[in-house]
């Protein structure tokens, strides 16, 4: 397993400096999950490369690379054709950077929230919707050969394994991947309680699709009726065990990314358990 983090407690990017790459090196990290803030061609080429340049120099790999983008699922074909040539630009800026790969948000029908909770995020029309967006960005993964990860969530389109299977093989592309955020996948007091079985259900039915792994703990919370939060890693309900063994059996040098922490000695904290937890397992983390 190859071990790195995503970019929130630096804010992106576009803050990506000399003095953050130290930081990354220092946490142990050899990857990276980067978020530009909205179509990264609006950045020139020669621009990105010189931050490209600063990860090279620290021997840093792009891991997951996003942009920004409008509903990919609504009803307005203007603005699902604007999300798919945003979508494409994402990819084409990962090929030219040497990602990994690009990572994709399903988006959603909430009026305000690309995650947000909606009815309609469940619909056939929908996911036809949906099918329509990825298929047309799978395009540009086959022209500049690099794939998409995609970003799952139980308030999204892409809800449960069964779903996102369906979607990906309705698509045609084998270019198109997923993310497994395990969290991602808990809608219950059940699941929260059995995370072993979550995660084996999802590498079950995902195993061939997975390329990359989030790693973020859940815990349930007691306000009425039901809170169920995302929490560091190590301090919550996950069942590590069950996740690494079985992402380590996929993907032996596929990428796990400490995510969704803003505070630098969180990130810390994170790391000291994560390897903690490796190193019991007997499980290499690879350079």
């Amino acid at each position: 397993m190859r071990l790195g983090g995503v970019d929130e407690w630096f804010g992106g990017w576009q803050n990506l400096t000399d003095e953050v790459a130290e930081k990354i090196v220092a946490l142990g990290f050899t990857g990276m999950g980067l978020h530009y803030s909205g179509d990264p061609l609006e950045q020139s080429l020669d621009d990105a490369l010189k931050t490209k340049a600063i990860l090279d120099k620290h021997n840093i790999e792009i891991v997951q690379f996003w942009g920004s983008y409008p509903s990919l699922i609504g009803p307005d074909d203007d603005e699902r054709r604007e999300a798919v040539r945003i979508g494409r630009n994402i990819i084409q800026r990962a090929a030219e950077l040497g990602a990994v790969t690009a990572s994709l948000r399903p988006t959603s029908m909430h009026p305000t929230s690309q995650w947000g909770p909606h009815p309609d995020n469940y619909t056939p029309e929908t996911r036809d919707r949906l099918v329509r967006s990825l298929s047309e960005i799978a395009e540009a993964c086959e022209v500049h050969q690099v794939p998409m990860t995609l970003e799952v969530h139980a308030t999204t389109t892409l809800s449960d394994a069964e779903t996102i299977r369906h979607i990906i093989e309705r698509t045609g592309s084998s270019w198109i991947k997923v993310n497994a955020d395990l969290v991602n996948f808990i809608t219950n007091f059940k699941d929260a309680y059995n995370t072993t079985a979550v995660i084996n259900h999802v590498f079950d039915v995902l195993g061939p699709y997975i390329s990359t792994a989030h790693l973020k703990d859940v815990v349930t919370d007691a306000p009425l009726v039901v809170h169920i939060s995302e929490a560091l890693p190590g301090t919550g309900l996950m069942d590590w065990d069950t996740l690494f063994t079985r992402f380590e059996a996929l993907l032996p040098d596929g990428y796990a990314l400490i995510e969704h922490l803003k505070d630098y000695n969180d990130v810390v904290q994170a790391r000291d358990f994560v390897v903690g937890k490796l190193n019991d397992l007997n499980i290499p983390i690879r350079q």
